[in-house]
């Protein structure tokens, strides 16, 4: 009986008789690789029960799942309803905010025609707007125009102011027979002078070629403090471009000058108008008055030439 105990007396197997480690972890790698191996073997056997228990339970979830989405549209639909409430009522206050400034301006238009009929100013309006279609885009590095599919013979001529249903775009340069050139505002070549109406100060817009303006450099020191969101204008400094035309806005205060966010935009221009202004010209002005001066000489000097025959 000794055999079957350790030498301390306990009633354990002898060690030499435990089954070693080594062999019990090869039992678990087999059985695990059998498994693998039967899985690998049975794998289509498997996906096809998957693909058959698919088709058997589809028409279930859909039963199921046409209540959640009932429920789901529902909760959509009064999300939506929400949400058109609410923008029916910013819209109604917008409505009425831009009634308010409708009757505003129709006041001021009505004052500015009373004060025009006092004063009797000589305006400039533009004779026409000539329509013409962008057919191609000139862009470098430092070259941004437009080349418009109307000339000299629809009436275009050098030095135009071209605009979009924003504001001004550029004006033109080179205007051929039956196609013109227009360099944008943001060319780095292009140079106009502009008005700030806040601080009434005039200033020299200069584009940047990289779709921005600036004005850096200015007639005078501005007559108030420059903020954003001033609006600037053309002043119609040197006869180039006619006064008023809307430009842009300051968007961003500078060391040396300010930021210009301009209404019109350069990128995707297929249409744009042509202004056709019929400027004045003091030259042909005075020689009028001088033939009209000299004519009523001729005139004067004609009777009383009569008047002393007759005499």
């Amino acid at each position: 009986m000794s055999a079957l105990f350790g030498k301390n007396g306990g009633n354990g197997l002898r060690e030499t008789e435990r089954p070693p480690a080594n062999l019990l972890f090869m039992l678990a790698a087999s059985f695990f690789l059998s498994i693998v191996s039967i899985y690998g073997a049975q794998a289509s056997v498997f996906e096809k029960a998957r693909e058959s228990l698919l088709d058997r339970m589809s028409p279930m979830l859909g039963v199921f799942a046409a209540p959640v989405r009932m429920v789901s549209n529902a909760w959509g639909d009064l999300g939506d309803h929400f949400a058109v409430v609410e923008e029916n009522r910013r819209l109604r206050e917008e409505n009425e905010q831009l009634r308010v400034w409708m009757h505003q301006s129709m006041a001021l238009e009505q004052r500015l025609r009373e004060f025009e009929a006092l004063v009797d100013p000589k305006v400039i309006v533009p004779e026409r707007y000539i329509p013409a279609q962008v057919i191609a885009e000139n862009e470098g590095p430092f070259t941004r125009a437009l080349i418009l599919s109307a000339g000299r013979e629809d009436g275009i001529r050098r030095g135009s102011a071209v605009v979009d249903g924003n504001g001004l775009i550029g004006h033109v340069v080179t205007a051929g027979r039956n196609a013109s050139r227009v360099l944008l505002l943001t060319d780095a070549n292009s140079h106009i002078p502009v008005y700030i109406e806040a601080v009434d100060t005039e200033g020299l817009l200069s584009g940047t070629s990289e779709r921005r303006a600036e004005i850096k450099q200015f007639s005078g020191r501005p007559k108030g403090e420059l903020t954003v969101g001033m609006r600037i204008v053309t002043s119609g400094t040197g006869g180039s471009l006619p006064r008023g035309l809307p430009v842009g806005e300051i968007v961003r205060l500078t060391e040396d000058g300010v930021e210009v966010g301009l209404y019109a935009s350069d990128q995707g221009a297929h249409f744009v108008r042509v202004v056709d202004y019929d400027f004045p010209d003091p030259e042909i002005e005075i020689d009028a008055e001088e033939a009209g001066a000299a004519e009523g000489d001729e005139s004067a000097s004609l009777t009383g030439g009569e008047a002393a025959q007759n005499g």
